[in-house]
Order: structure tokens, then C-alpha cells, then sequence
């Protein structure tokens, strides 16, 4: 195969266009374009080429095929090539190029997809919600069930997210909390200035505060902010611990969880959203998202 057409082939199948190729590279999208359609890129280029392909030199000029074996050391490698600050969200794209995977049924292709499809993330994350005729927004989104699990995100650049959950042997609810520690939190949750008070703490460096502190920045009632501490410590989201000062002990607060509210609450917004619009939605389950007796286990 010739080199223009090996660069091309392996282009599309990361799901990559030649304006995202050219700019990994240092180039322009037409230079891209130049070496797909037979120009040869000069020399020094190639192992950088071969870098952010995943590929070996060898492999550009068909003379080996890259091993299976070794995928995770070949996405290291290509992810790579990328500045640190680019990293993340490269995986997230290439994690968003697999919503196109449920049209293909036994190395068939299933119809024409939306040619946007092989250049994400879209742009953005929202549409109108025409079928409320209202100006209210709706999130994009990609969603797919099947047996082997369940994959939900956003394919957008102005609100990344992705989530893929192959099914446990298990089960799903199989780690499930208890019922009564989900109730604990939902009620922690739903008290007056409870998420006002966890919102603007996200919002500041973390460090312990006080009481009058934390109601204050929040602009909660004292009397509502000791409430909701005091149910957040107790579902573990809020830490507190004792400072001596000279009149008296004061009791302080501080994040416990720095690494979970914020995408419980995009997901919470998910199921509560009313309205939907779906960029890519594949329901292929023949079971239950639930084990019979998972409702018994949780109680």
C-alpha cells in the first residue's frame, strides 16, 4: 500500500481529521491532504508521523503489521505525542469515536452515519428544545445498552464526558450501596443550603472553615448551614475536626470527596432533564439493567 494511502487509512480509523492530524504534527490540514493524495512528507517527519498514529515506520510503509498485543503501550505512546494539556481530552475523542461501533453487526455496516460522526466532538453539547417550543437547551447526547454494558457521554467540546461501564459478573447491583445510606444522602442532599454550601466550597481551594464562615460565603442562615454540615459529615462528603483557639474549641469543615460531586451532578442533571436529544442512542439489551432479586440485596 502506498504511504499516502497507509497515512490516510490509519487517519480514519482513530477517527482523526487532517486539520486535527496537521495540527498534532506541526502542519496544515492541506499538507495532510498533499501526502494522502501521493505527496511524500519529507523524511524527518515520518517518525513523528508514526508516533501519532500508534504505529510503527515500518507499518507507514505496509511492511509489518503493528501487533495486537501491545495496544495499551501504542495508545501511550500516541497519546503521547500530544502537549500534557491536550492528553485528556484526545482520550476522551477517541473514547467517543466508539458510539459508532453498535452499527457495525458482524463486520457489516448498518446504514449511512452522519458524517459528523467521524469528527468527534461536535462543537457543542446543546439544542433547542423545539418540541416544548421553548428556549431551554438540551444536551447531546450518546447512549448505548447492551448486554455486555452500558456507555453514556457527551460527545461535545463544551461539555466532555464520557462514561463506560462494561456489566460486572456480578451484576451492577451487585456494588450497589445500601438502600438506607442512598436515603441518607438524597436527605442530606434535599436540606435548605445544602448544595449552595457544597457549591461554593467546590468553588474555593480546600481548606477547613467554619460554621460562620461557610454560611456566610454560601449565603445560607447559620442555622441551616450547622443542619446540612452536620448530615453532609454524616454521609461522608463534609470532614470536620476541632481547632483550639484561646476562648474555646471551634468545630471546622472541609471537602471530604474531591472527585465525585462534580460528576454526580452532570449525571444527576442527565436523569433529570425532561426533554432529550440524542446525537447517537442504540438500545440493544435483551436483559434487565438489574439482576432479579437486586431490589432484595439493597434493603
Amino acid at each position: 500500500m502506498e504511504l499516502g494511502k497507509t497515512i490516510a487509512k490509519l487517519r480514519r480509523e482513530r477517527g482523526l481529521t487532517q486539520e486535527q492530524l496537521g495540527k498534532a504534527l506541526c502542519v496544515s490540514g492541506q499538507a495532510v491532504s498533499k501526502w494522502e493524495k501521493g505527496g511524500a512528507p519529507d523524511a524527518e517527519m515520518l517518525p513523528a508521523i508514526a508516533d501519532r498514529l500508534g504505529v510503527t515506520i515500518d507499518t507507514l510503509f505496509g511492511r509489518a503489521d503493528e501487533p495486537t498485543e501491545d495496544m495499551a503501550g501504542s495508545l501511550l505512546r500516541y497519546l503521547g505525542a500530544f502537549p500534557k494539556e491536550e492528553r485528556m481530552f484526545e482520550l476522551f475523542r477517541l473514547l467517543c469515536a466508539t458510539i459508532q461501533r453498535p452499527y457495525y453487526v458482524d463486520g457489516e455496516f448498518l446504514g449511512e452515519l452522519m458524517d459528523a460522526l467521524f469528527h468527534l466532538p461536535v462543537k457543542t453539547c446543546y439544542s433547542t428544545d423545539i418540541v416544548n417550543h421553548t428556549d431551554a437547551t438540551l444536551w447531546l447526547r450518546s447512549s448505548t445498552l447492551l448486554d455486555e454494558g452500558i456507555q453514556l457521554g457527551i460527545p461535545a467540546e463544551d461539555c466532555p464526558m464520557f462514561l463506560l461501564m462494561p456489566e460486572p459478573e456480578g451484576g451492577y447491583a451487585s456494588n450497589f450501596a445500601d438502600n438506607e445510606d442512598y436515603r441518607a444522602l438524597f436527605s442530606a442532599l434535599a436540606l435548605p443550603g445544602a448544595l449552595e454550601i457544597l457549591r461554593t466550597l467546590y468553588a474555593q481551594k480546600n481548606s477547613y472553615r467554619s460554621a460562620n464562615v461557610i454560611a456566610r460565603a454560601s449565603g445560607v442562615p447559620l442555622e441551616d448551614a450547622e443542619r446540612a454540615l452536620t448530615a453532609l459529615t454524616a454521609c461522608h462528603i463534609i470532614k470536620k475536626t476541632e481547632v483550639e483557639l484561646e476562648d474555646a474549641p471551634v468545630q471546622v469543615f472541609m471537602l471530604d470527596k474531591q472527585d465525585s460531586f462534580v460528576p454526580f451532578l452532570l449525571f444527576a442533571r442527565w436523569l433529570c432533564d425532561g426533554e432529550e436529544a440524542y446525537f447517537c442512542n442504540w438500545y440493544d439489551r435483551k436483559k434487565p439493567l438489574l439482576r432479579e432479586g437486586a431490589a432484595d440485596e439493597s434493603k
